[in-house]
């Protein structure tokens, strides 16, 4: 059996996820991880928009609107379905 290399994802990759359930924005983001995991997880921005590239990269994620690309922080995101 072929062994998925995205596979386990990491604790902050988890909670973005959940975050993403409806579209949010970066702030909106961490808000969101810091409330799902009771304030067990808290991001700085840089682990969020590093995360949030690889996930754009893996295809986990959209863009769902962009206002100033190539800028993550000003932009929307939400999964793919």
């Amino acid at each position: 059996m072929k062994r998925d290399k995205n596979l386990p994802l990491t604790e902050t990759v988890y909670y973005i996820l959940l975050a993403l359930l409806k579209p949010a924005h970066g702030y909106l983001i961490m808000q969101k991880v810091e409330e799902l995991s009771d304030g067990q997880v808290r991001m700085a921005a840089g682990t969020l928009y590093g995360a949030l590239e690889t996930l754009l990269k893996r295809k986990f994620i959209k863009p769902a609107a962009i206002r100033t690309w190539p800028s993550l922080s000003s932009s929307t995101f939400c999964m793919m379905r």
